[in-house]
């Protein structure tokens, strides 16, 4: 049911207006989307609970990495302007824990938006970071990031 509504409020959107005819054209619209998910890529609905669950969970991840960009962002912009041109950038390779595609996708995703670094390479469950200055870095094998995602796997 939340694919369904998840559709239907998309068709809603895109249409930019509600009448009884795009309604009842998004009812449908929608629930073909939701027999193509279903039959043909092979997704089996979430229940309710489940999708509410993980909404808080992944809120609460974005509104910590919302903070982490903020941080990240005056750490190297005090890095610019105090060390310039002596930085030492380099490649650090790392292996997570994480076991979903999705949350090392979102791990890398994490990296990069953070100024300083950005994930090169990621291969099963090795990630090559690419950094400005090695301490930009540092402890980024056990991060926070990490941390709160595999509390999101399960």
């Amino acid at each position: 049911m939340p694919v369904f509504l998840l559709f239907f409020l998309i068709w809603i959107l895109l249409s930019g207006k509600i009448t009884l005819a795009v309604c009842l054209t998004g009812v449908a619209v929608s629930a073909l989307f939701c027999l193509f998910d279903r039959k043909v890529l092979g997704h089996a609905a979430p229940s309710a609970g489940k999708v509410f669950g993980r909404l808080g969970g992944s809120l609460r991840y974005l509104c910590f990495l919302f903070l982490e960009i903020l941080k990240a962002g005056l750490v190297v912009m005090k890095l610019v302007f105090t060390k310039g041109r002596d930085m030492n950038p380099e490649l650090i390779y790392f292996h997570t824990g994480l076991e979903t595609n999705e949350a090392k996708v979102a791990l890398a995703n994490s990296i990069t938006l953070t100024a300083g670094t950005i994930t090169v390479q990621v291969r099963d469950d090795l990630f090559c970071i690419h950094t400005l200055n090695r301490p930009l870095a540092e402890g980024i094998e056990k991060s926070e990031f990490e941390r709160r995602l595999r509390k999101l796997e399960k």
